[in-house]
């Protein structure tokens, strides 16, 4: 019901409090420090969507410092990566993932933007490079796992395929849930999306790091 709810405020929301909205939702899990970056797809049948994207969506996610990229842009919609600089570059510097990475013709060192550029061209040559798991904050073994076919028995399916440690995972995915719940209640509430970026921010960025 909640989210029935969500979805009705939501739909009642005009042009630039509509995509603040949209985004905030969509973002919550990166405004609180949990992924270092998500991706949406604006559907270009949907114009309200569409337009207050083009129209308001830059503006605002300068105000909430995220950056974005448009990874894809087709007749029909636009996929676009939405990150957390600082957590992304974080998030890339591990061991592991520069090395996956340096095997998929990524820099050996890591320059958000060269990567960011090359996993762009990616998209485009790959329609979804199964290495973006990596940038949105999925584990390296999973990523891996899943990438090479793995024969290894899937644990779970959630927020991605889980080939290892499953409890982790569980732990994280309530998390995620918990996140979310927090911010369409708050939204339920009539906080401005400014104040729910902040309030997520506060609430959910320091803990973020124990999990």
């Amino acid at each position: 019901m909640i989210y029935l709810d969500f979805y009705n405020k939501l739909d009642s929301l005009h042009d630039k409090e509509y995509i603040e909205t949209f985004l905030v939702y969509n973002l919550s899990l990166v405004i609180a420090g949990i992924k270092p970056a998500i991706t949406v797809t604006i559907k270009k049948n949907n114009q309200k969507l569409y337009n207050s994207w083009k129209d308001f969506g830059s503006c605002f996610l300068d105000n909430i410092d995220l950056k974005c990229i448009e990874l894809r842009e087709s007749n029909d919609s636009i996929i676009a990566m939405i990150y957390d600089e600082f957590m992304l570059e974080n998030e890339l510097s591990q061991k592991s993932h520069m090395e996956f990475l340096f095997n998929l013709g990524y820099p050996s060192n890591v320059c958000i933007s060269d990567h960011i550029n090359i996993l762009k061209n990616r998209y485009e040559e790959y329609h979804c490079p199964h290495e973006l798991g990596l940038f949105l904050g999925i584990p390296f073994e999973d990523v891996k796992d899943f990438m090479e076919c793995t024969t290894k028995k899937c644990l779970l399916c959630g927020y991605w395929k889980v080939y290892n440690n499953g409890n982790k995972a569980k732990e994280i995915f309530n998390k995620y849930d918990e996140v979310k719940e927090y911010t369409i209640k708050n939204m339920l509430k009539g906080n401005s999306s400014r104040d729910l970026a902040l309030s997520i921010k506060n609430s959910f960025y320091e803990n973020a790091k124990c999990i």
